[in-house]
């Protein structure tokens, strides 16, 4: 509560993003990122709702146009590599995801999906080493996928799925997660 005499910041941004915290985020969505401008705050707030909705492709394109006037956010940079990944553009995806580890060198999501778009773009090897970085306890379901994919990789004597199938393996258990979470 505030004391007398004292303001409380009731902008329009801060009332809506402060709730942001509240609800723990799931593997592959990253934080909801925040702008740090009012010029800049419709277009992100257009740019979330289309990702909330997974509309991927104008979600992308908001996140392009964000990120030139905010270039350092790593969520709204997370979230146009998702974008790019989904729609099949994994070079571009790609260089999203090595971008938001050189700002945050901890991001499991990142992680996951730079060794998510090196498969697609048949380098399992270059994969497992990511892949090997990547250590999530919240998503189990994701991390014992992520291990047997691994496993694959590292046993010569077995027969090595291919790069695709082994992508949408993984793609299968953070879809599955993302779902069992939203049934609460």
């Amino acid at each position: 509560m505030a004391k007398k005499n004292e303001t409380i910041d009731v902008s329009r941004r801060n009332f809506l993003m402060g709730f942001r915290k509240l609800r723990e985020e799931e593997p592959g969505e990253a934080q909801t990122p925040v702008a740090s401008t009012d010029e800049t705050f419709d277009l992100l707030k257009e740019a979330n709702l289309a990702y909330k909705d997974r509309n991927w492709e104008p979600a992308r394109e908001k996140y392009e146009a964000f990120l030139k006037k905010e270039s350092r956010n790593p969520n709204a940079r997370f979230r146009l590599g998702r974008c790019l990944y989904e729609t099949g553009k994994y070079i571009q995806a790609k260089i999203q995801f090595e971008q938001v580890l050189r700002l945050r060198r901890e991001d499991q999501d990142a992680t996951l999906f730079l060794g998510l778009s090196l498969m697609r773009l048949d380098r399992p090897e270059k994969a497992a080493v990511i892949w090997r970085m990547y250590m999530n306890p919240k998503a189990m379901p994701i991390q014992r996928e992520v291990n047997i994919q691994l496993a694959f990789i590292e046993d010569t004597s077995m027969e090595t799925p291919l790069p695709a199938d082994m992508a949408a393996a993984v793609e299968g258990a953070v879809e599955e997660y993302r779902l069992q979470k939203l049934k609460g």
